[in-house]
């Protein structure tokens, strides 16, 4: 008989935290009793591997609530919304994208803005190794630049502009170099949420009900196709840097995939790892419009041989 999820996690404070003990307990596999905590972790449950003692170890921590919030949900009656991402700020660079985000703020008043995603790069801290003897920022150069630009962008918004941030696997870096290495300063030291209270931060934000905004889905190069078609919403997502909207209709009407692109150079030394291939990358972001909270089209405003255009116009 299947083990429900209460007794699981029963089983996992029985046990201590030993996977090995919690297998015993319940009469389950090893791999068993791994991935049945990896799916409970998917959603928001987190049991902690305990080591054990001769004396017992301590009583296994676990937590209900997710790291960031899941989803923040917002209704736009009438205007629009500013949506960007994967800026990577670095150092000394402001990139045309960059500037015309900042003037079409002003100009469009819009009623939220929403960075969405790998708006800081983590060099230092990534998982990949050094490309020769280059060197990239530090982290604290890296986050004084995304300090900078993020509060430029605050700064040019209305007064009272909801401004949301949904994180990345990018802006993850932060977080989980402090979570590895430095666990134990845990509630001293500041998670990035802490360095920008004007933020909000979650993993997504849905508007109206029928347009979610996340930082990733699918992948590849029908992933905006992919993500409207099973999502069931219009989906506007980073990451992929491709800046493309994807028209989809069906029985329930029309709505889109949006990819918004990178306010960074395709060409910056932040993709210094892609070794000067060629990429569908563009610079520029994405930016929606309502009436009567219904979603007009989506709309981009790309960078093209280092001029920015909106609605045929350079910005």
């Amino acid at each position: 008989m299947a083990l429900s999820d209460e007794q699981f996690i029963a089983a996992w404070r029985e046990g201590r935290g030993s996977p090995d003990r919690v297998a015993e307990i319940t009469g389950m596999g090893i791999r068993g009793v791994y991935s049945r905590r990896q799916k409970l972790s998917r959603r928001g449950i987190n049991l902690e591997t305990v080591a054990t003692t001769p004396q017992g170890a301590a009583q296994a921590v676990y937590t209900q609530s997710w790291s960031y919030t899941r989803e923040r949900q917002a209704t736009v009656e009438n205007g629009h919304v500013v949506i960007f991402s994967d800026a990577h700020f670095w150092p000394g660079s402001r990139t045309v994208a960059n500037e015309a985000l900042l003037k079409l703020i002003k100009i469009l008043k819009p009623a939220r803005i929403i960075a969405n995603g790998d708006v800081f790069d983590g060099a230092r801290i990534s998982r990949h190794d050094p490309h020769g003897w280059g060197q990239p920022p530090s982290v604290k150069e890296e986050l004084d630049a995304c300090l900078e630009r993020m509060h430029e962008i605050a700064l040019a918004a209305k007064r009272g502009t909801p401004l949301d941030w949904n994180i990345g696997n990018h802006d993850q870096r932060f977080d989980r170099a402090l979570a590895i290495n430095a666990g134990q300063y845990d509630g001293v030291v500041e998670r990035l949420a802490d360095k920008f209270p004007e933020w909000e931060m979650a993993w997504s934000i849905r508007l109206n009900g029928s347009v979610m905004v996340k930082h990733r889905q699918a992948n590849g190069i029908h992933a905006t196709y992919n993500n409207t078609l099973k999502g069931g919403l219009t989906m506007v997502t980073g990451h992929l840097h491709r800046l493309a909207v994807t028209p989809w209709a069906d029985y329930t009407g029309r709505r889109w995939g949006v990819d918004t692109g990178t306010l960074a150079d395709p060409l910056g030394p932040q993709f210094e790892y892609l070794e000067n291939n060629a990429t569908p990358w563009c610079s520029g972001f994405a930016v929606l419009t309502f009436k009567d909270g219904k979603l007009l089209p989506p709309e981009l405003c790309e960078v093209i041989d280092g001029v920015a255009y909106f609605r045929g116009e350079a910005v």
